[in-house]
């Protein structure tokens, strides 16, 4: 059994592509749960509809939002998908067969973008091409992040972060439950070409989605045992220039300089608040 598990907020707009991308699976023995932040927009309905029985209503950030998910997994694996994020038709074969071969407790899902038709969408593109080919797999230096976890492994992980910035952390969740199992367990792979993300495409919601990503990242980065890892995640990508990646190099740049205006302006009105 593979558990997949899915935060939503105001998600409807793009779970239906998700959850068919789910349904179309070649691998069949698959529970999904959606935990949802009460959203407004028929996100819940629309789950229903499509077949989700486990839906849990939270109203935290989305650290709680995933662990609330992870604690009524089933499956020996689960995969942490977000609700932009469309699966390969195989991606799950594909990870139970190189997990139970190479002995695996985590894997990447290689990510590329959905579209390339906005100069956002492209600088996305640019950026994740350099990074899919560096592979940097270290969670302090790295950006790539598994989604595919031995479920055990992913519950001693999250046993280990503290509750007190459970409620609160949305934006750098994922490196945080990523630091936590590297901690534990360093076999790791990466699966290719295993999902497609759509990403923002205008400036205003790329501004909205990296702001809110600096304003929930407050809790994390003042805590010392994240510190020094929120510290390093806001750093440029590594391999720029190299393997003849002149234009993506640039595009990750740009990108990078972007996210860091919104995300600290999040970062900074939440801080002056707190």
């Amino acid at each position: 059994m593979v558990t997949i598990t899915i935060p939503t907020l105001n998600s409807a707009k793009s779970l239906a592509r998700c959850l068919e991308a789910i349904k179309a699976q070649t691998y069949k023995r698959i529970e999904v749960n959606i935990v949802d932040s009460y959203s407004k927009d028929g996100t819940v309905e629309l789950a229903r509809k499509m077949g989700v029985n486990k839906i849990i209503l939270y109203g935290g950030s989305l650290l709680g939002a995933r662990f609330e998910g992870v604690k009524v997994v089933k499956g020996k694996y689960t995969l942490i998908l977000d609700s932009d994020q469309i699966l390969d038709e195989t991606s799950i074969e594909r990870a139970v067969s190189m997990a139970q071969e190479k002995n695996l407790k985590m894997l990447v899902f290689e990510e590329e973008v959905s579209r390339t038709e906005s100069w956002v969408e492209k600088l996305f593109d640019m950026d994740r091409k350099l990074f899919n080919t560096i592979c940097d797999l270290d969670p302090f230096t790295g950006v790539i992040l598994p989604r595919f976890f031995d479920t055990s492994l992913l519950k001693e992980a999250y046993s280990n972060i503290p509750k007190e910035i459970f409620f609160k952390t949305g934006g750098p969740d994922h490196a945080i439950v990523y630091y936590e199992s590297w901690l534990l367990s360093k076999a790791i792979g990466v699966l290719p070409k295993a999902v497609l993300h759509i990403e923002p495409t205008s400036l205003i919601q790329f501004w909205k989605k990296f702001y809110r990503w600096g304003y929930t990242g407050v809790e994390a980065h003042n805590f010392k045992k994240y510190h020094d890892l929120m510290t390093r995640k806001e750093w440029f990508r590594t391999g720029l220039f190299t393997h003849g990646l002149i234009k993506e190099s640039i595009g990750s740049i740009a990108l990078s300089l972007l996210k860091g205006v919104a995300n600290k302006s999040g970062y900074l009105v939440a801080s002056l608040k707190k």
